[in-house]
């Protein structure tokens, strides 16, 4: 039987693939993020759905507790999204600067 957090996370996830999907019509998303978002969501929701495959993987990895398997990937998804991001940021600030610079010596 499925507790209502089960049937709201799946409806939710459903509600956010669908927004990933139209995201990727608009242009708005790249096919990488889109992939990234989708097997994101369909991943939460098989945690979701059958949380004890989360403890068989987290003890295959010598980790106690599902939950801790869980935290430990959602931080390094994050610091390495955080990365990509400051690389992003570091090449647009170059790219500006050369803009800025190439628009002054043409004036």
């Amino acid at each position: 039987m499925l507790s209502v957090f089960q049937v709201v996370f799946i409806l939710f996830a459903l509600f956010a693939i669908v927004s990933v999907v139209n995201k990727r019509r608009e242009s708005s998303l790249g096919p990488k993020g889109m992939l990234f978002w989708i097997l994101f969501w369909v991943g939460a929701s098989i945690v979701v759905m059958w949380p004890e495959s989360v403890q068989i993987i987290a003890r295959r990895f010598g980790i106690g507790r599902g939950v801790d398997f869980v935290i430990y990937i959602a931080l390094v998804i994050i610091f390495f999204i955080l990365f990509r991001l400051h690389v992003k940021f570091e090449e647009l600030k170059r790219d500006l600067t050369k803009v800025v610079r190439d628009k002054a010596l043409d004036k």
